[in-house]
């Protein structure tokens, strides 16, 4: 039986999981156009997840869609950088077959590696995650030549390619530093109300387990659709809060456990989300305790930053703490600090 993943990307055959059909269609479509385009979405929210749903429809159209991660490479050095590169571009496509000894000391040896590749398959589909960790000697030249790819794609292999991150990604590769602007942007957004439905309906179609409608409607309301807390949530209430599926899940059994995930829960969604905060705490105990509205705009580095990271959004044009379940454990973690100013 499948269970609700609280690690890591999805996969269908062991998790419950929102197979966003209509988001995959316009990635789909964005591949199929040979567009070059970015992912951002912040963590936790199932970036990762989304593009390994894109991956089991491209290599039924005879792409070869390949994955690669910058993660933790933005102290490294530049020649570093780019073994570390060709050795993950190798390994993923010797997993098809595809076996080439080639040594990377630079963007020119990138660029023909890709070039060496055409000859054996012309329909390579890159998504580099955590493009963010790029080292900044490297960005420019990077970027550099994958425009150059773009631009006479008859002489290279590299059909399409995805740029990951929890920022967005759009505005740093067409930065007054870089020459890529050519790309395209695709968000990752939370689950709909109607997601996270379906999503617990197939845990009740697998188990026989019901969850009262009122409970449905409470997981959304103070979730948002987050998908890490969504699936935490719904985790906890079937292994920990109510474990017997002869039992339906009810409100005071969610009520339960929310608590949980209020006063005890060391989950590392929220966690992070905490953490965050923290680095902006000036500005977010104006934002949880003073009533004075604060205009969004992403111009301003704190907004931006803590935009990035799932913190705050966009609500009718100013800041907010979207998922009321964070805005719960921020003003907990953060109220200490604003009773400490006024005792001052």
């Amino acid at each position: 039986m499948r269970i609700f993943n609280t690690s890591g990307p999805c996969n269908p055959d062991l998790h419950y999981t929102v197979m966003r059909e209509d988001l995959v269609a316009t990635g789909q479509q964005l591949v199929e156009q040979g567009r070059y385009f970015t992912i951002f979405a912040p963590r936790q929210a199932g970036k990762t997840t989304y593009f390994q749903l894109l991956f089991r429809h491209l290599q039924h159209q005879n792409f070869t869609p390949v994955w690669i991660s910058f993660e933790s490479l933005r102290t490294i050095g530049r020649e570093k950088f780019y073994q570390v590169m060709g050795h993950e571009l190798q390994r993923a496509l010797a997993s098809y077959g595809l076996k080439l000894n080639y040594s990377f000391a630079d963007q020119v040896d990138v660029q023909h590696f890709f070039e060496a590749l055409r000859a054996e398959t012309p329909r390579i589909v890159l998504v580099i995650d955590e493009f963010e960790d790029v080292p900044a000697a490297v960005m420019s030249e990077l970027l550099h030549a994958f425009r150059k790819m773009y631009h006479q794609k008859e002489y290279y292999a590299l059909h399409s390619l995805a740029l990951v991150g929890v920022g967005s990604l759009a505005e740093l590769v067409v930065s007054s530093a870089s020459p890529f602007n050519i790309v395209d942007e695709l968000q990752i957004p939370y689950f709909s109300r109607g997601e996270v439905e379906h999503l617990i309906g197939e845990y009740v179609s697998d188990s026989g387990q019901r969850f009262a409608p009122e409970v449905l409607q409470a997981i959304y309301d103070n979730t948002q659709g987050q998908p890490g807390l969504v699936c935490a949530l719904c985790h906890y209430l079937v292994t920990a809060a109510v474990p017997n599926r002869a039992e339906p899940v009810t409100q005071d059994a969610f009520y339960a456990t929310l608590r949980h995930f209020l006063t005890e829960r060391l989950d590392k969604n929220i966690l992070n989300v905490v953490q965050k905060a923290k680095e902006k705490q000036a500005f977010m105990l104006r934002l949880l305790f003073d009533d004075n509205p604060i205009p969004f705009t992403v111009d301003d580095e704190n907004i931006a930053y803590l935009h990035a990271n799932g913190v705050v959004d966009n609500v009718d044009g100013f800041v907010e703490i979207p998922v009321p379940l964070y805005s719960k454990r921020l003003i907990t973690a953060f109220r200490p600090l604003i009773q400490g100013e006024t005792r001052l």
